[in-house]
């Protein structure tokens, strides 16, 4: 095949207010939710099992997912349907949801592989996960952030090692996306600031990925200018218009980098987030600014574009860049996000103490190995250090 690539998306992406509804078209006997107590107190839970019910199936709900799903949840969802044995799989909720749907279609699929085999923690994984066959997949996402309903990876706590665990396989993109703006409408304000920042994170990062591409950069900056421009009226006045189109944006990102990647600001989230019990969103929106000024001399030309995107009209490399990060951090502040670790109320003395662990571990992280610039140890130390300080002249 030569250089060839595959852009892989969900076979059906459908979208629209009242989208929910296309589960009356979806085939299959058995379905399982896989959801929160968030999403039944709301009443979502029982419109989609409606829905389910109404195209002739079966139905069994598991809301006992919680933020940041662990393994033992994921295998708990197995053991409770070993004996139902859904065919349709419909993860309703926010990207903890979706991960752990999507976990346990690997494990309910494929009983013999173990989380030790498919997770890339420590590189690559040690196990592929072969092709599913025997169920389809429903993402239908309630918060604008993660992307999770599009892409091919998934995020699982290891408690047992303070640790946030990816797993990523083509074969994880769900079949069918339901991108229906109604599952989002009840987000609180900081659940939005955190999703939908998260979201600008995977534009931003895709957009200058060591893998990014002609078809993947279209989607990152789109998303961008959407965030850009419909995130402050959705956070302040709470605009209907304006969510609608930062929910659509995070799907957009979420096709952007699973066509492309990620990059160190994930692995500067991930390894703060699973010691510090930080959300993925905050970890990366906090991050955000300092692994764009890290990744600033050798990704400048694109992150010049983006300034043009979003209004920048000089030619200066040097203005442009620090147009972006001064909207970056207009915006944070517009969704009352703290600008550093420190100010998110981590622990001083416990997150230095851990700054040498976490720059050893982040070499082989997958988002490393795919950012644009190549860090040594330590510079993902210096990183680091001014993520938790807010201070760029810690970046080298």
């Amino acid at each position: 095949m030569g250089n060839a690539r595959i852009f892989r998306s969900p076979r059906d992406i459908v979208w629209g207010r009242g989208s929910l509804g296309h589960l009356e078209r979806i085939p299959g006997k058995k379905a399982l939710i896989v959801t929160d107590g968030v999403m039944k107190k709301l009443g979502l839970v029982a419109r989609a099992e409606g829905y389910l019910r109404q195209a002739g199936m079966a139905v069994r709900v598991f809301d006992g997912v919680e933020p940041e799903a662990a393994i033992q949840t994921v295998m708990k969802i197995v053991e409770e349907n070993k004996e139902f044995q859904p065919e349709v799989i419909v993860a309703l909720g926010g990207g903890s949801v979706i991960d752990a749907s999507k976990a346990f279609r690997v494990f309910y699929e494929h009983p013999h592989l173990t989380f030790d085999q498919v997770h890339a923690l420590h590189g690559p994984p040690k196990e592929a996960i072969p092709p599913f066959t025997r169920t389809i997949h429903v993402a239908i996402s309630s918060t604008s952030g993660t992307g999770s309903d599009a892409s091919h990876v998934c995020i699982v706590t290891d408690p047992a090692i303070h640790a946030k665990c990816p797993i990523v396989n083509p074969v994880l993109k769900p079949e069918v996306a339901i991108v229906d703006p109604d599952m989002a409408d009840s987000m609180p304000k900081t659940v939005l600031a955190d999703t939908a920042l998260d979201a600008l994170t995977h534009a931003l990062e895709s957009y200058v990925s060591g893998l990014a591409n002609d078809f993947s950069r279209g989607l990152s900056l789109e998303s961008i200018r959407l965030l850009m421009r419909y995130l402050p009226p959705a956070y302040l006045e709470n605009d209907r218009e304006a969510k609608e189109h930062v929910h659509y944006a995070a799907t957009l990102a979420g096709l952007a980098f699973s066509n492309s990647a990620n990059g160190i600001c994930h692995t500067v989230a991930t390894k703060v987030g699973g010691v510090f019990k930080l959300t993925h969103g905050r970890g990366n929106a906090i991050a955000l600014p300092y692994a764009i000024r890290y990744n600033s001399p050798v990704a400048g030309e694109l992150f010049t574009a983006v300034s043009r995107a979003i209004g920048y009209q000089g030619a200066d490399p040097a203005e442009a860049l620090d147009y972006l990060l001064g909207r970056i951090r207009q915006l944070q502040k517009q969704c009352g996000m703290p600008g550093s670790y420190r100010e998110a109320g981590l622990d001083e003395a416990a997150y230095h103490a851990r700054i040498e662990e976490f720059a050893r571990s982040s070499g082989t992280y997958p988002t490393t190995l795919t950012n644009p610039r190549k860090p040594t140890v330590e510079e993902l130390e210096s990183l680091y250090r001014a993520c938790y300080c807010g201070d760029y002249g810690l970046i080298p």
